[in-house]
């Protein structure tokens, strides 16, 4: 996959990890297909994308809503001529315990993490099969590798979205079709304004923040190297991962402090 020319969309273009993976894209030749609800935002990402001699044009969807996703990806067929990349970034996060999270929270969460982006994935895959060639990014996390506390549903649905991945990269192969789950750790962008439950600094941000910009251009290195898998955080995230495969009761150990001391 090059990204010169490739018609990509990205789904919660509009800030953060989106905007940037969008900027990024658009640097490097793509024709990009914005979506989001906030249609201003959106106009602004595009307006900067062909200041820099891309192409870029703004799709308003909220991926919730029922045909959202279809109309997205057949306007963006109209517009581009089809579907090369597509970019499952839109997302929310969760912080509350689970005993306390409430049912409307964890619904709309997983509405939006798990449901629409495999809805988004239903909706291009028609047109990736017919051109036999296509690639699926899923903006997962280093929560959904790992179980943090206070924020367990958050991770349920990353994994949820990180099995989804692994799953259809085996079941599309054979078509063209490739898969990458990205895994970012805590990175710094307006994510955490948005959150649903409890806000404020959670107790498991306790490492540096990576940048959205850094995340957008591992992404964009990795289409072109043909990653299935990519981890974009500080040395404590990536040490605490391959610390939860050796030896996951001393993770879970930590992990249980935290959970205790953000109650006290």
């Amino acid at each position: 996959m090059r990204l010169k020319n490739a018609r990509v969309i990205v789904t919660g273009a509009s800030s953060g990890i989106g905007r940037a993976i969008a900027l990024e894209f658009g640097r490097c030749g793509a024709l990009l297909a914005l979506a989001s609800r906030n249609t201003a935002a959106l106009d602004e990402v595009a307006a900067a994308i062909r200041k820099n001699g891309a192409s870029a044009v703004v799709v308003a969807t909220n991926v919730t809503e029922a045909g959202a996703v279809e109309r997205m990806a057949s306007e963006t067929i109209r517009q581009l001529g089809g579907i090369d990349i597509l970019v499952n970034n839109a997302g929310i996060g969760l912080q509350a315990l689970i005993a306390d999270a409430s049912a409307a929270d964890v619904e709309a969460m997983f509405r939006l993490n798990v449901l629409a982006a495999a809805a988004a994935i239903r909706a291009v895959l028609p047109i990736m099969r017919a051109q036999r060639a296509g690639m699926i990014i899923n903006i997962s996390s280093m929560a959904g590798r790992i179980v943090i506390p206070r924020i367990g549903y958050y991770s349920a649905s990353k994994f949820a979205l990180t099995a989804i991945g692994d799953a259809l990269r085996m079941e599309e192969a054979h078509r063209g079709i490739r898969v990458m789950n990205v895994f970012p750790g805590t990175t710094r962008s307006s994510f955490g304004e948005h959150r649903l439950g409890i806000r404020g600094r959670g107790a498991h941000q306790r490492v540096p923040p990576v940048s959205a910009e850094k995340v957008a251009r591992r992404v964009a290195n990795a289409v072109e190297r043909n990653q299935s898998s990519v981890y974009i955080s500080l040395v404590p995230d990536r040490l605490g991962l391959a610390v939860n495969y050796v030896a996951g009761w001393a993770v879970r150990r930590v992990l249980r402090g935290w959970a205790r001391r953000a109650e006290a």
